[in-house]
């Protein structure tokens, strides 16, 4: 639960209304990128399914097809804080964790089955995993209604508008340069990535652009909402039925959800309708 706000948050909200008259900027809004802008699970879930179906091939469906996501979904999360020794830094969102996961999970049933590790099958599956950083697929996954609610937020002229994303920089780079082509960046006023938390980044944000409200967007509850629900941004909570990390437990988010604090919408085209309520929350 958040707690009562301190005398601190209080004077500030109060220095904000008094800077409303000599600022411009009313609303200050932070949006996810994977998830909530673009639907890139669905690439993560393509690639799990090929990869599932050409290990129950290769082991003549010795294990289930339940049992290998479970033991790479386990690898890959292991994998997290794992030191990458290729940069002596923690695996976290490296574009080469996921694809790494898919060989580990084989070179694991492969000593369960008491088989030879084929290094060239090893590569076939690492290839399939590499497969969800295509960038010819981003354009694809960009959601419909983004343009028009950037258009319409930004048609206001007082409200600035941020995207920061978790991830691998470069495959990051990449998803903004295919926002860039389809006119998104035109009404976006920063891009941000960050290798982990988003914590810093978001006091940054809020420090350096006084509003009269701040708000986040994201699919991720404790990591995109709740995050700068705390830091006293209004939620927006969009539950994405491709988000590994809340698979299954959206009930549960439910029933302890600040609803004070936070809306849940389906997509972000329900931002547009709760607009004037979230102006005033």
């Amino acid at each position: 639960m958040i707690a009562e706000i301190p005398w601190w948050e209080r004077l500030w909200r109060l220095v904000r209304y008094y800077l409303f008259f000599w600022k411009s900027v009313r609303g200050v809004w932070v949006f996810d990128l994977d998830g909530p802008l673009m639907d890139t699970g669905i690439l993560y879930d393509r690639a799990l399914e090929a990869f599932s179906e050409e290990m129950f091939k290769i082991f003549n469906g010795k294990f289930s097809i339940s049992d290998i996501l479970d033991k790479q979904h386990n690898l890959d999360l292991g994998m997290m804080h794992e030191i990458n020794p290729r940069t002596h830094k923690p695996y976290l969102l490296h574009k080469s964790r996921f694809p790494l996961s898919f060989v580990r999970c084989y070179k694991f049933y492969c000593k369960g089955a008491g088989m030879k590790f084929d290094h060239q099958i090893a590569r076939k599956l690492s290839d399939i995993g590499k497969k969800v950083f295509n960038k010819e697929e981003y354009p694809k996954v960009i959601r419909p209604e983004v343009l028009p609610l950037f258009k319409y937020l930004n048609g206001f002229k007082d409200e600035t508008v941020f995207i920061l994303t978790k991830g691998d920089e470069q495959i990051q780079e990449e998803k903004r340069r295919a926002l860039e082509k389809a006119g998104i960046m035109t009404f976006c006023n920063g891009f941000f990535v960050v290798p982990d938390h988003k914590n810093a980044k978001m006091k940054e944000i809020k420090k350096d652009n006084p509003a009269l409200h701040y708000y986040c967007v994201g699919d991720t509850y404790k990591e995109d909402v709740l995050i700068g629900m705390r830091l006293w941004f209004f939620g927006i909570y969009i539950p994405y039925m491709h988000n590994w990390k809340e698979r299954g437990i959206w009930s549960d988010i439910e029933y302890y959800r600040d609803k004070s604090r936070s809306v849940r919408c389906s997509s972000i085209a329900e931002i547009k309708s709760w607009f004037k309520f979230l102006k005033g929350a």
